[in-house]
Formats: C-alpha cells, structure tokens, sequence
C-alpha cells in the first residue's frame, strides 16, 4: 500500500492480509470503528485456497497509538483449533503455528506498546493451561500464551487476572515491548531472575506433573537464549 497510513483498519489489512501461515494464509474481516477513530474491532480467518475458516482464528481490539506518548496494543482472543469442514479440525497450536501467527501480530506493535492475550473462559487448553499457570505461580513468559508472547519479542508481562474496572475487560496475559535497547536489557535480566528462580524450585521439588514439566522446558529454553546472546 503507498503513502501514508491514516487508519487502524488500514495497518491491519497492511500487516495482516494474505499473510502465509503454513500452508494457510490470512485473511481480516469484519472490520469496525472502536470507541475512537484510533481504534479498529477485527476478525483474523484463515484461507486454504478459495475456502475461509468457519470461525476466527484470532478475534481483536487495535489501537493504532495516538503520538509518541501513548503506543499502540491490541488486545485478542486467540482460538487455535479451526476447520474448513464438518469433518476436519486444524489445530494451530500442535502444528506448531502459533508463534508464527503471535510473530505476525506483534509486527503491528512497536517498542513501547503491547499485546494482550486474553486467557480467561477459553475453550482452547492453551489458554487453560496458562490460566492453571499463572495462578500456581510459574513465570507468565513459561506459561504457553506468555512463551509465544516472548518468542515473539515481549519482555514486560502483567496478569490481568483480575480487572480493575469495567473497561479492562476480560482476564488477559499483557506483554510490552521493550522501548529501547536499555529497557530490553533491564527486562531480560529481570526475567532471568525470575525463571532461575523457578527452575531452582522445580528441580528441587521435584515435578510432579505435565503442565509443570512443559513450564520447566519453556523457562530453560529461554535462559539459554538469554546465555546464547551473552555470548
């Protein structure tokens, strides 16, 4: 698209439109205006050829920012499994698709804003098994939800596990991006800490069941990416 970008609805078509995603692509629809021109409601399907999904992989709020002070976010549910048929279910999440799709979404979001992923009443185990999460204490970046979040360069979280007011909405999982390189490390050290801390306490307690064994996996992941760029 050429020229300026005047319109949330336009960043998204921008960002998101026919964008591959395995053998899929994407497709926006049902755009409309927020509660303010800065902001676009979206549903985000999945093509296979000339077939739409026959529900939204991804349902959305966009705030597109308005100035340096006040940085954009998006705010999604985000349901995996889908179908083109009666008889056929995808799966995004055991195709290993997701970080991709939270990649693409988090390309809107500049250094400074943030994506919230709501997790609260999901039907998904994703969003389930971050909830169970985050409530038994584990790092938000080695719940599932968060690890993406992380993956896909958020280093800030925040657990709107209960909202403040009737406008936060639902309970959701806040990831920023860090606004500059100081900031970034600051974060990365931060989460360092936290997820050597947890690691320290599994082992030494022993895991005792699925959903601790894939958060133990995801926090000693990412601290040997945080080791792998000190070097």
């Amino acid at each position: 698209m050429a020229g300026r970008l005047y319109e949330p609805s336009d960043l998204l078509r921008e960002g998101l439109e026919g964008r591959p995603l395995g053998g899929l692509s994407l497709k926006v629809r049902d755009l409309r205006r927020g509660r303010t021109d800065r902001e676009a409601y979206f549903n985000l399907y999945l093509a296979r050829r000339d077939s739409l999904s026959r529900k939204p992989v991804v349902q959305g709020l966009f705030f597109m920012g308005r100035d340096e002070h006040i940085r954009p976010w998006m705010e999604f549910r985000y349901d995996p499994l889908l179908s083109f048929t009666e008889r056929e279910d995808i799966d995004l999440e055991e195709e290993g698709l997701s970080g991709e799709l939270f990649r693409l979404l988090g390309n809107l979001i500049p250094p400074g804003g943030s994506l919230m992923a709501i997790y609260g009443a999901e039907p998904h185990r994703l969003a389930r098994e971050t909830e169970r999460g985050l409530k038994r204490g584990f790092p938000p970046m080695a719940t599932p939800l968060g690890y993406h979040l992380w993956r896909a360069g958020f280093r800030w979280f925040k657990d709107w596990y209960f909202p403040e007011g009737w406008l936060e909405g639902a309970m959701k999982l806040q990831a920023t991006r860090p606004l500059n390189e100081e900031v970034r490390v600051r974060r990365e050290t931060e989460a360092r800490l936290l997820l050597e801390k947890f690691v320290d306490r599994e082992q030494r307690d022993g895991v005792r069941d699925p959903e601790s064994r894939r958060a133990l996996k995801r926090a000693e992941e990412i601290l040997a990416e945080l080791d792998g760029a000190r070097v």
